[in-house]
């Protein structure tokens, strides 16, 4: 009759126990969203973007408004209208949440000043440009955009100085609502060349001219396609309420350009 070991059985008994609570943290599931990206993210009408999300199991996507932004089974986001809407990503255990503001157009960058290097560093390689002058993008090529198909910036001495860009004239009501939601109109300013009438209507970024340090026109039937131009420059005159010098820049600037 063997005598048992109850001291060595113990013994493998706490060994078999330790190994076993070395191999369970391999053996633990990994539910965890992998997303490095901004939890609030801006796109443009009609724009298409895939979201760069990873997880060891399935994701789901929804959307809470398709009438504004739809979403595929592979993460694919289409900008349907302007406005918000709240895209959801999931599996099994865990979720993401992701805001998505869907704008008319991308505005161009503000930050007057800056230099051409930087500009391409924001907006690629233009696809046309006058020495360190005038950079274009757009125009011709296919553009990110559905309502704005160029954007020019001009530069003198290597800053940046005035910027403006083209949108389809079918797009008149809507252009319009987002001036006004964003900006404070001032006024409408008419000039005369050979008969023709030419209304600028400008835009402060401020209710109070005191306040503005930008100033956005508009012009309609602008060149071959009449279409609607914006322009954008640095609102620091000392006399903030006459706007005949502004004006008188961008019609030089329309004319060097033929437009």
């Amino acid at each position: 009759m063997h005598k048992i070991n109850f001291r060595s059985m113990k013994r493998n008994i706490l060994f078999l126990l330790l190994c076993i609570s070395f191999l369970l943290p391999s053996c633990k599931k990994d539910y965890s969203i992998k997303y490095d990206g901004s939890k609030t993210i801006e796109m443009v009408l009609l724009e298409e973007l895939t979201l760069d999300v990873e997880s060891d199991y399935d994701l789901t996507y929804t959307s809470d408004n398709d009438m504004v932004v739809t979403v595929d089974a592979d993460g694919k986001l289409l900008g349907k209208n302007v406005g918000e809407a709240n895209i959801s990503v999931s599996n099994t255990e865990n979720s993401l949440d992701l805001k998505v503001n869907v704008s008319l157009f991308e505005e161009p960058t503000l930050n007057f000043g800056i230099s051409t290097n930087e500009i391409k560093k924001i907006y690629g390689e233009p696809r046309h440009n006058f020495g360190d002058t005038i950079y274009i993008y757009g125009s011709g090529n296919n553009w990110y955009s559905y309502a704005v198909w160029e954007m020019d910036f001009f530069f003198i001495d290597n800053q940046y100085i005035e910027s403006d860009i083209y949108i389809r004239s079918d797009l008149q009501l809507r252009v319009d609502e987002y001036l006004n939601e964003n900006y404070y109109l001032q006024g409408e300013y008419n000039d005369t060349i050979d008969d023709v009438v030419t209304t600028y209507y400008i835009y402060l970024n401020a209710e109070d001219p005191q306040d503005a340090n930008v100033l956005v026109g508009k012009i309609h039937n602008v060149g071959e396609y009449k279409d609607i131009c914006l322009f954008y420059t640095p609102f620091n005159s000392d006399k903030r309420n006459d706007y005949k010098d502004i004006i008188g820049r961008i019609k030089k600037k329309r004319f060097i350009e033929g437009r």
